[in-house]
């Protein structure tokens, strides 16, 4: 039977802990709505005292993260330690004066290990999240987690807030951040059990208990940054209870503006003589039925205030009010200012879904309509956006033959003479039920237009009648034709959704690495490539195969059990158009 030998030893279990901490981070994001590649990995720092060879330990220790990144890291830890906010801190009670040196020498371990990974980050376009540190056998482990930087495009976050007092909390700056802490927390606490990874299998919490946890913490965030002295209320539960409560039989549908009740961009237009509760839901599921699409609920998050709206005056830069929006039964959004935060349906909370990257809808234009420009396609997004963040549901689409649609269709739509649609056009022309028609150089040929097309494969009762007109209208004829969805509760569709592009540096340095692998290292490389396998040409194939051979070729020890993936071939349908630099 082969033995594996584990040269940079932290602890029995080390390799089975990062590797349970790496899928669940993966599906806590899959669940979120934020399907990325995710990466873990444990750093040790050797404890004072430590007869240990190694000063530091990395886990996976044949992984990208080689030891050189983590030069000097145990100087950096006792830096940080000699100068820890901590060391002019004095408690009333003995027990945490005695915990005081233990707790700094942790936050030092996990301050210093961040530091260190932040040169990789740059270099590799990702972003590292490290959990609190704790002592096992010789090193203070870290856990870290790594997702790709373009995460944080596709979902942009809240700017980061200085703490309103010393050490104070600052929340977080996304729910993709809150979710991230939460699994790391769930790392940390393994880490203090007397053999962390053993029965790690079964015993974390499951992703969607994650996210919810997650959920409520980011619902903290609001409370920090418009209130002085902010005790967490349990924002998030209440706003479910809220929204899921029918008033005379009729669901609630309004907006609830969180602020500081007396900020100066607040206006109010009436103000209760008793400010209502959320404790008290069905009275504030009642005073909902108030509000209308000009007119929001004031609070903050303990209290409703009154009536009013936000004055045109106030910057959304600020980010210290925020909107609560009830779209449907059960289902409502947290926005700041343009910024979506979190979704939340049923009490299943997830990312906005109109958050779709700009690259993605740019690169199905280009590759669909090779006739439209840069322009043209920049005009079609900036259309996309405003739809998406208008009340109600549309829909637009855009057509090779749109001029000739618009005569075929003249009876089911309205048809008019080719303009250029700008925003403010947009909003009125939206204002009819209908699809908008465009050509793919952004020109309006006809509005409030009934679709047709016959069923297909890709129509699913599931969903909506919008949506399903899109896809049977897409997909009949032959001329190209591209549907973005906007539904009434804000879920947004693409038709057709082309696959999305890659990197084309990414795709090289994950062959590199796969070349350059051996039997004990090859599985992360090559299960990377399996799953992109369209993206590849035919040198990249050969490459490919010609290191599986190799693999293959090497004789295997008793009881070794070795998983070589089919040999790559090329996709009929790839072109470069799929890669990005």
């Amino acid at each position: 039977m082969k033995r594996y030998v584990i040269d940079l030893f932290m602890f029995p279990y080390q390799q089975s802990f990062r590797a349970s901490i790496e899928h669940l981070a993966q599906d806590v994001l899959k669940a979120l709505g934020a399907a990325v590649e995710v990466k873990a990995l444990l750093v040790g720092a050797r404890r004072p005292g430590s007869k240990n060879s190694h000063s530091v330990c990395v886990e996976p220790e044949k992984g990208r993260w080689k030891l050189l990144l983590f030069d000097g890291l145990l100087e950096a830890v006792e830096e940080i330690f000699a100068t820890h906010p901590l060391q002019s801190m004095w408690y009333g009670d003995e027990p945490s004066n005695s915990d005081k040196p233990k707790r700094m020498r942790q936050d030092s371990a996990t301050t210093a290990v961040r530091n260190a990974i932040h040169s990789y980050d740059i270099e590799h376009g990702v972003r590292s999240f490290c959990g609190a540190s704790r002592l096992v056998g010789d090193y203070y482990v870290v856990p870290v987690v790594q997702v790709p930087e373009s995460l944080f495009h596709q979902f942009p976050q809240l700017s980061e807030r200085p703490p309103r007092y010393e050490h104070g909390p600052t929340g977080y700056r996304s729910l993709i951040d809150a979710a991230l802490a939460t699994v790391l927390k769930a790392a940390t606490s393994e880490l203090e059990r007397p053999e962390p990874g053993r029965f790690m299998f079964g015993e974390t919490r499951r992703p969607d208990e994650i996210v919810r946890i997650a959920a409520n913490r980011f619902l903290d965030t609001p409370g920090l940054a418009i209130s002085p002295r902010y005790v967490s209320t349990d924002l998030f539960t209440r706003l479910n209870l809220i929204s899921s409560l029918l008033y005379e039989g009729a669901k609630g549908i309004g907006r609830l503006l969180l602020a500081n009740p007396e900020n100066p961009s607040v206006e109010y237009l009436l103000r209760f003589r008793e400010r209502i509760p959320f404790r008290e839901p069905r009275w504030a599921r009642k005073v909902l039925q108030l509000a209308s699409p000009d007119v929001v609920l004031v609070a903050d998050s303990e209290y409703v205030y009154g009536l009013g709206r936000l004055l045109p005056s106030y910057s959304p830069s600020e980010q210290d009010v925020f909107m609560v929006e009830f779209l449907d039964h059960y289902t409502w959004e947290l926005r700041c200012g343009d910024l979506p935060l979190l979704r939340c349906d049923y009490g299943s909370p997830s990312l906005p879904s109109e958050a779709l990257e700009k690259d993605t809808l740019i690169s199905s234009l280009a590759r669909l309509f090779p006739q439209s420009t840069a322009a043209d396609q920049e005009q079609i997004w900036q259309l996309f956006i405003a739809a998406a963040r208008q009340d109600g549901g549309s829909m637009i689409v855009v057509a090779d033959d749109a001029e000739a649609e618009a005569d075929r269709l003249a009876r089911q739509g309205t048809g008019i003479a080719p303009v250029k649609l700008t925003v403010d056009l947009l909003r009125q022309v939206s204002s009819i039920d209908g699809t908008i028609l465009l050509d793919p150089h952004a020109a309006c040929h006809a509005i409030g237009v009934i679709l047709d097309g016959p069923a297909n494969d890709q129509c699913t009762p599931s969903r909506g009648s919008r949506f399903n007109s899109a896809v049977r209208y897409a997909r009949s004829g032959l001329a190209r034709r591209l549907a973005i969805v906007v539904s009434d509760d804000r879920t947004i569709d693409v038709f057709p959704n082309l696959r999305p592009r890659v990197s084309r540096k990414q795709v090289d340095s994950h062959i590199n690495e796969f070349s350059a692998s051996d039997v004990d290292s090859y599985h992360s490389s090559m299960n990377w490539l399996d799953k992109r396998r369209f993206y590849l040409d035919a040198l990249q194939c050969a490459k490919i195969n010609v290191h599986l051979g190799n693999l293959e070729k090497v004789p295997r020890e008793v009881g070794e059990i070795r998983y070589l993936v089919k040999p790559f071939e090329v996709d009929p349908e790839f072109d470069s158009s799929y890669l990005t630099e």
